[in-house]
């Protein structure tokens, strides 16, 4: 039986699955890992004194979550997992899932283009802890 040398064996295109999707004029990618699912738009209510970029809570599944908005798009939400929590993100359009070529450039490459992943750990500081100083949930 041969086998191959893994050290001097072509390398295999690495991929990686997702969602890639358009906030305003510029790309994101969300990997499978941290994308749950999208889900149509639910009623945000407002939490007065909120960070900017915090719409509200929002109830999807039996779960309350926090809305983050990305852009002004009205559309689905993308729930997503960080930190152990569900995060809603809002006004994202042209949202397409797939497996897609993985970039080393902390992306992947969709039509031509290289699209960088959405860093949900600045999101997540701007509404959680920047100005408002309280944790939700």
């Amino acid at each position: 039986m041969d086998h191959a040398d893994p050290l001097t064996a072509p390398s295999r295109t690495l991929t990686r699955g997702g969602l890639v999707f358009r906030v305003d004029a510029r790309r994101s990618f969300l990997s499978a890992e941290r994308a749950l699912r999208v889900a149509p738009r639910p009623p945000v209510a407002r939490i007065p004194g909120a960070p900017a970029g915090l719409l509200g809570l929002a109830i999807t599944d039996g779960v309350i979550l926090p809305v983050i908005e990305l852009g002004p798009a009205e559309g689905a939400m993308i729930v997503c997992a960080h930190r152990g929590e569900q995060l809603g993100l809002v006004g994202a359009v042209d949202i397409q899932s797939g497996v897609f070529p993985a970039s080393e450039a902390a992306g992947v490459l969709f039509e031509g283009e290289l699209v960088r992943e959405l860093d949900l750990e600045e999101l997540y500081v701007r509404v959680h802890v920047v100005s408002w100083g309280a944790t939700w949930g």
